[in-house]
C-alpha cells in the first residue's frame, strides 16, 4: 500500500478512484478507438492513460500519453506500448467527436455504472432522479465528520473552526479537502469521528437513553455505536459486535481515542444465535446490516461493479438471518432499528414486511429514508420496531 506522505499520493489516489468511477464511460470510449478490448494489463494503462486525457484539466494533453506509455514500458512489451500510444494520440484527435457520442449514448454509459442498476432506480425513481443520482455518485465525496458534545470545549471549537454541513447543521461539519483529520483541534481527545449525517437516521429511531441496555449487532466501524453512547452520555451499556477481527481492532482504537467507558467490544456473527450474548434482554437493538451499498457509491466507486440482482438477494437472506438471530433479544416494549446504506426495496421496507408477517409480535412504528441528491446526503434506510407486552 502507498504510504499517506509519498509525494505521488493524491495523485494516484484521483486516477484510481477515478478510473473506478469513470471506468463504464472509459470503456465506452475505449471500444469507439479499437476494434477489440485489450488484454487486461494494457486495459489498466489504456484506462489510466484515459482518464487524464478526459477527467484530469491540471494534466497536458501530451503529458499524459508521455508519462503513462514510459510508465507501461515496465510491464508491457514494446509491441503494446506502441499499440497503447497509438489508441491515447487517436484519443487526443478524436477527443470532440468522443464527447458528442457520448452524450448521445445509454444512461449507463455517459453516467458510468451498471445497466442493471440504472433500470431499476428508472422504474423506482424515474428518469430525472436517476440521472441526478449517478451524478452525484460520480462526484468526489466531502469528508463529514460529527462532533461529540461530551467533550465540549473541544467539540465547540471544532464546530466554530468548520463549515456546516448543509444536511445537519447542529452537529456535523465539512473539513476541507487535504486536511489531516489528525491536527484538527480535540483529534487526541475523542471529539470527532468521520462520519456522514446519514448514520443519525437510524441512531434518532432508535433513541437510546442513558442507563439502557443496547446491542450494537453489526458495529464496525464503529459511527453509529459512537453517536449512541454520546446521546446516552457514557451511561450505561453498549454491546458492539462484529464478525471481523481487524474491523473491531480499529474500533477499539477508535473507543479509547473518544473515552467511551460503556461500550464492550466482542467478536461475533450477528447470524449465528449461539455467538450472541445472554442474560437480561436489552432495550434497544440497532441493526445496521450488511448490505449492497447503493446508498454510498459515492464514497465506494468500486462496490457498483460488484452489484449484481444475485447479489442483492444473498443480502436479503442474510438481513433476514440478522433479524431471525437478534430479534428474541429484545425487552418487552424494547425498540429494534434495522438499517442500511441501500436504496433497494428488497433490502429494505420489503425486507422488514416480509419479516414482519412472520413474526407478529413485532411491529413498524416509523421508517426513515435518504436519497441523494436530494437529501444532500448518503442514501440510507431505516425502521423502528417494536416489540409488544407479551402480557
Amino acid at each position: 500500500m502507498l504510504p499517506h506522505d509519498h509525494p505521488a499520493h493524491a495523485l494516484i489516489q484521483e486516477m484510481v478512484f477515478g478510473c473506478l468511477r469513470w471506468y463504464g464511460a472509459l470503456k465506452w470510449r475505449i471500444l469507439q478507438l479499437v476494434p477489440r478490448y485489450p488484454d487486461p494489463t494494457s486495459l489498466g494503462f489504456l484506462l489510466t492513460g484515459m482518464y487524464q486525457l478526459f477527467y484530469m484539466d491540471n494534466i497536458p494533453l501530451h503529458a499524459a500519453v508521455h508519462e503513462t506509455v514510459e510508465a507501461a514500458k515496465v510491464t508491457l512489451d514494446p509491441a503494446r506500448c506502441r499499440f497503447l500510444n497509438a489508441v491515447l494520440r487517436n484519443a487526443i484527435r478524436q477527443r470532440d467527436t468522443l464527447e458528442t457520442n457520448l452524450r448521445k449514448a445509454p444512461l449507463a454509459a455517459r453516467w458510468s455504472h451498471p445497466a442493471h442498476l440504472i433500470q431499476r432506480w428508472q422504474q423506482a425513481l424515474g428518469e430525472s432522479q436517476t440521472e441526478a443520482l449517478c451524478r452525484w455518485n460520480n462526484e468526489r465525496p466531502s469528508v463529514c465528520l460529527r462532533a461529540y458534545r461530551h467533550h465540549t470545549k473541544s467539540a465547540q471549537q471544532l464546530l466554530n473552526t468548520l463549515a456546516p454541513h448543509p444536511a445537519a447543521p447542529d452537529a456535523f461539519r465539512i473539513v476541507p479537502g487535504g486536511t489531516n483529520l489528525e491536527e484538527l483541534p480535540g483529534f487526541q481527545d475523542g471529539t470527532f469521528y468521520v462520519q456522514d449525517p446519514a448514520t443519525e437516521l437510524a441512531v434518532n429511531l432508535l433513541a437510546p437513553q442513558p442507563g439502557m441496555r443496547v446491542l450494537d449487532a453489526c458495529a464496525a466501524p464503529g459511527g453509529k455505536t459512537f453517536a449512541c453512547a454520546d446521546k446516552m452520555q457514557d451511561q450505561g451499556t453498549i454491546i458492539a459486535l462484529d464478525r471481523h477481527a481487524d474491523r473491531l481492532e480499529r474500533m477499539a482504537a477508535n473507543v479509547k481515542r473518544m473515552r467511551f467507558s460503556m461500550i464492550e467490544l466482542h467478536r461475533a456473527d450477528a447470524t449465528r444465535p449461539a455467538e450472541l450474548p445472554k442474560g437480561q434482554p436489552f432495550d434497544r437493538i440497532l441493526l445496521d446490516v450488511p448490505c449492497s451499498n447503493t446508498g454510498v457509491l459515492q464514497r465506494r466507486p468500486d462496490a457498483r461493479w460488484r452489484i449484481t440482482p444475485e447479489r442483492i438477494q444473498a443480502m436479503t437472506d442474510v438481513q433476514t438471518r440478522i433479524l431471525d438471530a437478534t430479534a428474541p433479544l429484545l425487552a418487552n416494549n424494547g425498540i429494534l432499528v434495522y438499517s442500511t446504506c441501500s436504496l433497494e426495496p428488497e433490502e429494505n421496507i420489503t425486507c422488514i414486511n416480509n419479516w414482519i408477517e412472520k413474526h407478529p409480535e413485532y411491529a413498524i412504528k416509523a421508517t426513515r429514508t435518504s436519497i441523494p441528491p436530494a437529501s444532500g446526503m448518503d442514501g440510507a434506510f431505516a425502521a423502528r420496531i417494536e416489540r409488544k407486552d407479551a402480557s
